[in-house]
């Protein structure tokens, strides 16, 4: 008998275990029939227009449409990494697991990403957000593509008060993703919360070091004549009908001028350039990136002409040096840059349409960029400036090529108010924010400096010095040409120079600070009236003088003050004593 017993309680075992793993993953799959529907997207194939009653979108771009995942009904169309899709309004039981799940399908040729963010609302003023991770989505094939679509899946418990809940579906990339089969579906099993720590804490991590209230950086998009002048576009270019040779030498003209407002103040500035900046010329006929043609550069995308569809882009060279065509070749410039201290980015390499360009010619981009800035001692790119403000219709791939290239920080995205579904960040809402599906990369909102917009320039460095705010005042190198236009950044700078609380850095400087404090962990344990922050940096590199706020009722321990300046080692954790404080 114990021959038979031993195995069969082994085997027992082993059954029990795996139909529990089962169990779970059906579970975080939202598929099993002990989770009860609660919703699903039947109303969508009633709808002639618009949403149904409850839907909403966070920007245009969100549809419903024909196409379906089985061919039957209704589902919704997504466009533009700015915008989601967000599900009718449920009341929900505090305690209850609840789980969501779709199809989705990306319309692209690029597979890109989707999350889930669950929104808990309740008891006085109760609102926690938490975000799923990001999700495949496949690309659709064509018509003959037979494939299922792509699951997305997550779930969440409700926390202590919460009454309601908000399902939210968010992109990662331009890409158009259809959603179908939407379910939202409770668990019939609820726990006691005691043990789950849903409550603030009163600590706030402000992003720039001790002493600052705020962080600026200057930059500017310097280009030569074959940089955005000789392609320039009849849409979001001010001088686009302006000479390209006059314009040319008003860049050289201008980024002398620049130079002069910083010295006074040792302030550090971005030039955001392009890869003819960095030649003393060309008079050997180099080529570059295959001196290619792009299909994209039409009048249907608002060049002034078709004539760049087959005239290649570099073919205008005149194939002189900076003495005889200083208007095409900046080499010259780029030591007295170096020396005054600033840094030197990518403005692309051939000056093209980001969000059009393939990842196959961003690549290309990227890689004669670094190759013809090595030649001049300039360190590969880490951030980019996107030309024309191009990044609408960037593909999920095509931002993996940026991640590829190394860069860690973004600006000069899509802004055109009458296409928000393409914002990543505004002025409006002035902080660096992780890039949707590609958190390695930080996209930072900058301000338009001309002798028009001085004043809300300064009206809005006002309001950064409030908010904890960051803001890139840039403008190209040829409008610092003018004594108006000098006098204007002059306006700017000084303004910001003398308000002594402002942190002024490289843009990649200030993004990589606030990234490095949004990855912060904070561990709170506490009773009634003390407690302990533990504090763990997990990146690689150290974080100085990082600012800690308490609320009122709260002090540290060792001050009893509400404020406290700690540095966090690279990869280690600090531990503070805090204590609740009486009225």
């Amino acid at each position: 008998m114990k021959h038979i017993i031993l195995p069969g309680a082994i085997v027992l075992c082993v059954c029990s275990v795996l139909s529990m793993f089962w169990g779970i993953s059906r579970l975080n799959a939202c598929g099993t029939p002990l989770q009860p529907l609660i919703f699903d997207d039947r109303a969508l194939d009633v709808v002639d227009a618009g949403l149904p009653v409850g839907w909403t979108a966070g920007a245009p771009g969100v549809r419903v449409g024909q196409f379906s995942a089985d061919g039957v009904g209704k589902s919704v169309h997504m466009l533009g990494i700015a915008t989601w899709l967000s599900l009718p309004r449920q009341q929900i039981d505090a305690g209850r697991t609840y789980c969501v799940r779709t199809l989705a399908l990306a319309d692209s040729p690029s597979m890109t990403a989707v999350r889930s963010r669950w929104i808990w609302t309740g008891e006085n003023g109760l609102r926690v957000e938490r975000l799923g991770a990001w999700q495949s989505v496949r690309a659709w094939a064509g018509t003959s593509d037979q494939r299922p679509w792509s699951t997305i899946a997550d779930h969440d418990r409700a926390p202590l008060g919460a009454t309601h809940l908000e399902v939210r579906f968010e992109p990662a990339s331009d890409d158009r993703v259809y959603l179908d089969k939407i379910e939202l579906r409770s668990s019939v099993l609820s726990r006691q919360l005691a043990s789950i720590d849903t409550r603030t804490t009163p600590l706030t991590i402000r992003p720039w070091p001790a002493g600052f209230n705020a962080a600026v950086s200057f930059s500017y998009d310097w280009e030569t004549t074959m940089g955005g002048l000789i392609h320039s576009r009849s849409i979001d270019d001010p001088n686009v009908g302006q000479d390209p040779l006059i314009r040319g030498m008003r860049m050289r003209e201008g980024l002398t001028n620049s130079l002069a407002l910083f010295a006074p103040h040792h302030f550090v500035a971005t030039y955001y350039v392009n890869g003819y900046n960095f030649l003393w010329g060309n008079k050997e006929r180099r080529t570059f990136m295959d001196n290619p043609t792009f299909a994209w550069a039409s009048a249907s995308n608002g060049w002034r002409g078709d004539s760049w569809l087959s005239q290649p882009w570099f073919g205008v060279d005149p194939y002189g040096d900076y003495k005889s065509h200083p208007e095409w070749y900046f080499g010259d410039l780029i030591q007295p840059v170096q020396r005054a201290g600033h840094d030197i980015q990518s403005h692309t390499f051939s000056h093209f349409y980001g969000g059009l360009a393939s990842p196959q010619e961003w690549r290309r981009d990227t890689t004669a960029w670094n190759e013809i800035a090595a030649e001049r001692g300039v360190a590969p790119a880490t951030s980019l400036a996107f030309p024309w403000s191009s990044s609408a219709g960037m593909r999920y791939d095509a931002w993996q090529t940026l991640v590829d290239a190394g860069m860690t920080s973004l600006t000069r995205t899509s802004w055109n108010p009458k296409l928000p579904q393409y914002h990543i960040v505004s002025a409006s809402d002035a902080r660096c924010r992780p890039l949707p599906g590609h958190s390695s990369i930080m996209v930072c909102p900058d301000f338009y400096l001309t002798v028009q917009s001085q004043e809300q320039a300064i009206a809005l460095l006002e309001r950064i010095r409030k908010t904890d705010g960051m803001i890139d005042y840039w403008a190209h190198t040829e409008e610092v040409y003018t004594s108006d236009q000098i006098r204007a950044w002059k306006l700017v700078v000084d303004a910001t120079a003398d308000a002594r609380d402002v942190w002024v850095a490289s843009l990649r400087e200030i993004a990589h600070r606030q990234q490095l404090i949004d990855e912060i962990h904070v561990r709170f344990v506490n009773d009634a009236e003390r407690g302990i922050f533990r504090l763990h940096n997990p990146s690689n590199d150290g974080i100085v003088d990082v600012q800690l706020e308490l609320s009122d009722s709260w002090v540290f321990v060792s001050s009893q003050t509400t404020a406290h300046v700690v540095t966090l080692p690279a990869g280690g954790f600090v531990e503070i004593e805090v204590q609740r404080v009486s009225p």
